[in-house]
């Protein structure tokens, strides 16, 4: 990657050029001239043609790119001028009168540093404030429409332009009341009231004259049986008799027959837990799968019970494939690892799996006075144990009993 360092003419350099576009009356020109010189790494200027990117920032270090432009610039001694704008329009958001910073950039080389600050150009100092006479074709409001056409006719609002309303003038004096006006028909009748509340009774009348006694009339039929009455209080208790004397003791029974013999005991248990490494393929032998635990073997008569839980998966594209899982053990000082017939075999899963496998066996006939290691083993074949890679933990509980 080559090197470059840029040097930007002065900007009093430019004001003829602008000027005499000012006198011959032309418009705001719609681009930005930028010139300046070009050095290589050795402070040589730099002769040929290269691309040259200009990016606009909102801000002099990080920010956003509010408008970039890339052009091919043959450079003679170091000194070039370009018209910035010429293929991409610099539109509101560009130059929104907050400070801008442009960054170059020369072929495939990063951006220079620092970014340099765009400022006012002479049209732009001059369009922040009009000076002098104003030399439109016509006038149009943006939201109204025009209000001087081309001719020079206005043709906007025909009342003026209203002024803001003054104060309030004080209120004037009362005058005399109206004559009355005629009275106005009847409106219709209103719903009728709810009602009142009752009177206070009249006196009582006068007793009438005794009628003459009428015939008897029948029996009627007999009523319904009364209750029954209340129980009368209980008498008082009658006293205690005397107590008889103790009779003798009797003679102690025959033992009974012996119960049946009660369930074994734990001689001992042990429990770990811990995580599952990266495991190496295990091809046709036995290898233990994590933690393990060590058990004394007190008599011939005891037996081991493991129960072992992995919880294992992958995420290799094809899955993963484990021949076989068990319970096993072995020797404390080495030898064999012994698995046991009720294993798993062809345990296979899907990409991004997880499962857990639980193992639970007895093993039986150990040397007594021995010491054994009891653990989860397993066997792969070629290439498929570094697929078992989303593994996560594996726990062992291993209780000796007394048959």
């Amino acid at each position: 990657m080559k090197t470059y360092a840029r040097r930007t003419i002065p900007i009093a350099l430019l004001l003829g050029m602008l000027f005499a576009a000012e006198e011959a009356g032309a418009v705001v020109p719609p681009t930005i001239t930028d010139q300046g010189r070009l050095f290589d790494a050795d402070g040589m200027p730099v002769d040929g043609t290269l691309d040259v990117t200009f990016t606009i920032y909102d801000d002099p270090v990080a920010g956003n790119a509010v408008w970039t432009e890339t052009h091919s610039i043959t450079f003679d001694e170091g000194y070039y001028s370009v018209e910035l704008g010429e293929t991409t329009v610099f539109d509101g958001t560009v130059i929104d009168g907050s400070t801008r910073y442009i960054g170059v950039a020369v072929g495939t080389d990063d951006e220079m540093t620092p970014r340099g600050v765009v400022g006012s150009v002479p049209y732009a100092m001059l369009a922040n404030d009009v000076n002098g006479d104003i030399n439109p074709s016509s006038v149009n409001i943006q939201g109204y429409g025009p209000v001087i056409d081309a001719s020079g006719q206005w043709v906007g609002e025909p009342t003026g332009i209203a002024g803001p309303a003054g104060p309030a003038g004080p209120a004037g004096a009362t005058g005399p009341a109206g004559a009355a006006g005629p009275a106005g028909p009847a409106g219709p009748a209103g719903a009728a009231g709810p009602a009142g509340p009752a009177g206070p009774a009249g006196p009582a009348g006068a007793d009438g004259a005794v009628g003459a006694v009428g015939a008897v009339g029948p029996v009627g039929p007999q009523g319904a049986q009364g209750p029954q009455g209340a129980t009368g209080a209980q008498g008082p208790q009658g006293a205690t008799g005397a107590q008889g004397p103790a009779g003798a003791t009797g003679a102690q029974g025959a033992i009974g027959p012996a119960g049946p013999q009660g369930p074994p005991g734990v001689v001992a248990n042990a429990y770990v837990h811990g995580a599952v490494p990266v495991f190496p393929d295990s091809i046709g032998a036995w290898a233990f799968l994590g933690p393990t635990v060590s058990v004394n073997i007190g008599s011939a008569s005891n037996t081991v019970h493991v129960t072992s839980t992995a919880v294992l998966g992958t995420t290799a594209a094809g899955g993963a494939v484990m021949d076989r899982i068990s319970a096993c053990h072995q020797l404390s000082g080495g030898g064999a690892i012994v698995d046991h017939l009720n294993d798993f075999s062809s345990i296979r899963i899907t990409v991004n799996t997880r499962v857990p496998i639980t193992v639970s066996q007895r093993i039986a006939a150990l040397v007594a006075g021995s010491t054994y290691i009891v653990g989860l083993c397993y066997q792969t074949t070629a290439g498929q144990a570094a697929n078992w890679n989303n593994n996560q933990w594996i726990n062992n509980r291993v209780l000796v009993l007394e048959n």
